[in-house]
């Protein structure tokens, strides 16, 4: 069983190439591969035209001396500092059992993952099904945009962060600078979490089925959609100045004022269909003067008028289907102070 791996965050050795290690890995893994990209490439060229033994001859042709020397100190220096350490490969074959028998050459003995990266997969995508038919209690938070949702569940110990897990913030305007993980790593990272969580009790923020760019996995969205749920009910001027603060004035310091125009500008132009013509042209034209005008008011405007044309209507309908859900609703303060003392 690999999931006492994960549940005790043991530190791997991910000895793939760097290009497979980002299409996925999980994150508790260091890439120190036995072969770079290029390497691999070979190898594999070479197995395709002359079979296995070929290719490993190849393999050691192509790592050996100084490199050699280099990549056993790069492993040999992460199991000093992690004596715990475990080592896979893309299946638990070739390339770590080779990575083994030069570690223990070097006088250092280090376990490897049976079936390798596709195994730990294999069980996070266990743990994630797992997770939809356990018998823990999910309270969902939601709440109109601007509630604070995501700083109640930063206070909760017991709680995912699916919008931090997935870099986004879930809505049109929710995307940052860097980017967002691939699928299999917003994945693995969600298991890892959900493991993590010892309390029957687990909060998870009100989401859609996509975060960005990424898709919640099936089975665990449905159960979020049949737990019980509470409800932020914040003052609109609360909200707005969240909002403000979060997607203008802390952006500002960070990418700066032109940057951060051009982005609101697309992101409005990605729902200006759903806003229909109209509402599109009068908020494009506020958020263009409040950065001419450098005027927090016109922000404030622009807000407002985004959240009653489309925000709030959205939201309207979606929380009215969940209703016979609700355990509680209140103001911020007072849904901070029921999930403080409900677990």
């Amino acid at each position: 069983m690999l999931i006492p791996l994960i549940e005790n965050k043991i530190p791997f050795i991910d000895v793939r190439a760097p290009s497979e290690f980002m299409l996925g890995a999980v994150p508790t893994s260091k890439n120190l591969p036995i072969l770079s990209n290029n390497e691999r490439t070979e190898v594999g060229k070479i197995y395709k035209e002359s079979g296995n033994k070929a290719a490993i001859e190849k393999g050691y042709s192509l790592v050996n001396g100084i490199t050699k020397d280099k990549r056993i100190s790069n492993w040999i220096k992460f199991v000093n500092r992690n004596p715990q350490a475990k080592m896979y490969c893309a299946r638990g074959g070739q390339r770590s059992k080779i990575a083994q028998n030069w570690m223990k050459e070097s006088g250092i003995d280090i376990d490897i993952v049976k079936g390798g990266f596709k195994a730990l997969r294999n069980t996070c995508i266990e743990v994630l099904d797992n997770a939809s038919r356990d018998d823990k209690e999910w309270i969902i938070i939601a709440g109109k945009t601007g509630s604070g949702k995501t700083k109640i569940i930063k206070q909760l110990t017991n709680s995912i962060d699916l919008e931090g897990l997935a870099n986004h913030r879930g809505s049109a305007f929710g995307g940052f600078e860097t980017l967002q993980p691939t699928p299999v790593n917003f994945e693995n990272n969600l298991a890892y979490d959900y493991l993590s969580i010892s309390s029957n009790k687990v909060f998870i923020e009100d989401e859609s089925k996509t975060i960005g760019r990424l898709v919640i996995p099936k089975n665990f969205f449905n159960k979020m959609n049949s737990s019980k749920l509470v409800v932020i009910q914040e003052p609109i001027e609360n909200r707005i100045e969240n909002i403000y603060n979060e997607y203008v004035g802390n952006e500002i310091e960070k990418i700066g004022e032109k940057k951060l125009l051009i982005s609101l500008r697309y992101n409005l132009q990605k729902i200006s269909k759903r806003l229909g013509g109209t509402n599109y042209k009068i908020i494009d034209n506020l958020i263009k003067d409040a950065f001419q005008k450098n005027d927090k008011n016109i922000h404030y405007e622009w807000i407002k008028t985004l959240l009653n044309t489309y925000y709030d209507k959205m939201y309207g309908y979606q929380i009215n289907q969940k209703k016979d859900r609700c355990l509680e609703s209140g103001t911020w303060k007072e849904i901070s102070h029921f999930l403080m003392s409900y677990y």
